[in-house]
């Protein structure tokens, strides 16, 4: 078995330092490298598992890094309130959140002064849509570091959230002044504007947190949102969508009760009434929020493929999905006039088609064909019974209206359950 030389400190604290300059520039490789040699001088030196713990999350490696950072507890060290800030940092970015805050309770517990930790469980409150408690630890943290950008961004998110929309300008434009190049703090100001329905001024901050990261997802999303508010119907239809995403979950749930059974009761009390045509008309009006709250996204994607940004802000999912609501659409239309001179007793066919748009936006691209689980494969199912049902209308035409009823009450159920999930 080879023997391995103790490391000098002055050689120990030089692996250390170019190890975390190294995963600072996103050479890990490099970076474990020279870990490694530490390590193999002293398996239980706790700075570099903890570095090497730090390079398992930046590449997401998280059950690693998890079984490194708890090694690290092990041992002597004056470090621990970093370690917890670390496997906090970890649930967080595997969505456990309870967990992380329960790490980062102990990090405070042991060094409440680092401006850091408070900023992560500001982000992780906004996670979790607890926009006050949010807020609160975004204030602890500046309490200690007036200049952590980081708690600045979380505080004006927070704000924002709360409907306080000038502290929350205020709050970006420090972020921004103390650091012009944070990609973060411009994508929160896009999405400042596009929450003021303002999509042209947020288009410009997107634009700049692409260019000083092109791969932040977030500013994609933001700027794709920007692009297609150009159209009237998407930006009232992300305007709703902000505005629901402020909110509580119990309130969310029990608004869609609410509005179903408004909508209920209006149709009720219409019946046979002089309030009949009123109670059409808003019947109507809900069944189409109804249906570009479910589209909407879709054939705004459907336009964006006509520009130049297609290539580079959609997604290949995102342009299947949009082609396939296109011809699901249009196919129905072209049915609708093939058809209209065999009277009623074939329009169910049409219907079903233009229904199909709603499947095929849930659905994956390239398809696989009962492979897939949960709704995508539900999904499917409605698909194909769908277009048995038109196959049935050439041979059966009774049978097929008697599916089509089936289809019908198949497919609310997937709307409704849809309509939950999403709201949740």
């Amino acid at each position: 078995m080879p023997h391995h030389s103790p490391l000098t400190m002055l050689d120990r604290d030089s692996l250390l330092r170019r190890a975390e300059l190294l995963r600072r520039q996103k050479r890990f490789k490099d970076a474990e490298r020279e870990l490694g040699i530490v390590l193999q001088s002293d398996p239980e030196d706790v700075d570099a598992l903890i570095v090497l713990g730090h390079c398992k999350i930046d590449t997401k490696q998280f059950e690693e890094a998890t079984t490194i950072l708890k090694q690290c507890l092990q041992y002597d060290s004056s470090n621990k309130d970093y370690v917890f800030y670390l496997l906090a940092f970890a649930s967080y970015q595997q969505g456990t959140n309870k967990t992380a805050l329960d790490y980062l309770q102990t990090a405070l517990s042991i060094f409440p002064y680092n401006s850091g930790y408070f900023a992560l469980a500001a982000h992780i409150h906004l996670d979790d849509k607890d926009y006050e408690k949010a807020l609160l630890a975004a204030d602890n943290g500046l309490l200690l570091d007036a200049e952590n950008v980081s708690c600045l961004n979380a505080r004006s998110t927070a704000l924002l959230r709360l409907n306080k929309k000038d502290a929350a300008r205020e709050t970006i434009q420090e972020a921004l002044s103390l650091d012009p190049e944070n990609y973060i703090t411009h994508t929160n100001y896009g999405w400042h504007h596009l929450e003021k329905g303002r999509h042209k001024e947020a288009a410009t901050h997107f634009r700049e947190a692409l260019r000083i990261n092109p791969n932040y997802s977030y500013a994609k999303q933001g700027y794709k949102a920007s692009l297609k508010s150009k159209l009237i119907f998407y930006k009232w239809l992300l305007q709703g969508n902000l505005w629901l995403s402020r909110q509580k979950k119990n309130f969310r749930l029990g608004m869609i009760l609410a509005i179903w059974l408004l909508v209920l009761g209006i149709d009720t009390a219409g019946d046979n009434t002089p309030l009949q045509f009123l109670c059409d008309g808003v019947m109507v009006l809900y069944f189409v929020i109804v249906l570009f709250s479910w589209l909407g996204s879709a054939l705004a994607n459907l336009y964006l493929l006509t520009t130049k940004h297609a290539n580079y802000i959609l997604t290949e999912q995102e342009k299947w999905g949009a082609r396939m609501v296109g011809i699901s659409l249009l196919s129905s239309i072209i049915l609708l006039g093939a058809l209209y001179r065999f009277g009623t007793k074939y329009l169910f066919v049409p219907a079903i088609v233009a229904s199909f748009s709603i499947v095929f936006n849930e659905m994956d691209f390239p398809i696989r064909i009962f492979r897939e689980k949960g709704r995508v494969l539900f999904a499917h199912i409605i698909l194909a019974t769908g277009l048995f049902c038109c196959l049935l209308a050439c041979f059966n035409l009774l049978l097929a209206t008697g599916l089509a009823s089936g289809y019908a009450l198949i497919y609310l159920g997937f709307i409704w359950s849809g309509s939950v999930r999403n709201t949740i």
